[in-house]
């Protein structure tokens, strides 16, 4: 089983230049190009003092900031949402058959991403919101299949993630979806998907790399796990999460 590596947080800064947004709709860039910027009060709070924020992973089970937080600038990540229901049967079955290997974590939201986790200057979110929700407006809804277990880690071999992945026969319309929203992103001068992406649905999680031992044990566990593998699911909705701002488009029946 092969290694599958990616980021769980922005691995591009890169400064937004609305001049250069060709694809978008130009009313949005115009609009944009035109406003008034907030003022620094508006977007920072009232206090006069700048605040530096201290990364504390013991306040987040471990986890570590994969980027500075600078005020101003919120992380952002598009994905497709998944109901709890369709895998509590799997993460609680999954759970149990190797809680005794390392410390897991179970996954409180559901989710197959669509994006990397980029940064979003706040004057700019209505805008990249906007041009996502244009880009994807004539998208179908579709029906996929996940059926096989795989192993993650992030780019800084700090997490390993277990996670069930969408059978290849759905390939082709996952990765049409998610050119609609790469397009938007090189509309923004942001990172793109991964070239070679992997949709998939992370359920368990464990701090460091820990993908040997989850491997060495992975043809036990599908075998204890067959008859509540296969999972079938619509793609319904894209999501997009804004620091605390979550907007929800809905998919052609």
């Amino acid at each position: 089983m092969s290694l599958v590596c990616y980021s769980n947080s922005s691995e591009s800064e890169n400064e937004e230049n609305l001049e250069d947004t060709a694809n978008c709709d130009k009313s949005v860039i115009k609009n944009i190009k035109h406003k008034n910027l907030p003022q620094a009060s508006t977007l920072l709070g009232e206090s006069k003092a700048s605040v530096e924020v201290i990364d504390e992973p013991s306040l987040h089970e471990g986890r570590v900031r994969g980027f500075k937080h600078e005020r101003g600038n919120w992380a952002t990540y598009v994905f497709v949402p998944i109901s709890g229901d369709l895998l509590e049967d799997l993460q609680e079955s999954c759970l149990a058959q190797i809680s005794k290997l390392t410390d897991f974590k179970t996954s409180a939201e559901f989710h197959i991403s669509l994006s990397k986790t980029i940064v979003l200057q706040y004057h700019l979110i209505d805008a990249f919101v906007e041009c996502l929700e244009g880009a994807i407006q004539n998208c179908q809804s579709f029906p996929v299949t996940l059926n096989q277990l795989m192993v993650y880690t992030n780019s800084e071999r700090s997490r390993t993630f277990l996670a069930v992945k969408i059978k290849d026969l759905y390939m082709m319309k996952m990765t049409e979806l998610l050119s609609h929203v790469n397009r938007v992103m090189l509309d923004f001068k942001l990172d793109t998907f991964y070239k070679d992406p992997s949709f998939h649905i992370t359920f368990l999680w464990c701090l460091g790399d820990q993908v040997k031992l989850i491997e060495s044990h992975l043809p036990q566990l599908v075998n204890a796990l067959k008859d509540c593998l296969c999972i079938k699911i619509e793609i319904q909705n894209i999501n997009c999460k804004s620091g605390y701002k979550e907007f929800t488009f809905k998919l052609k029946n």
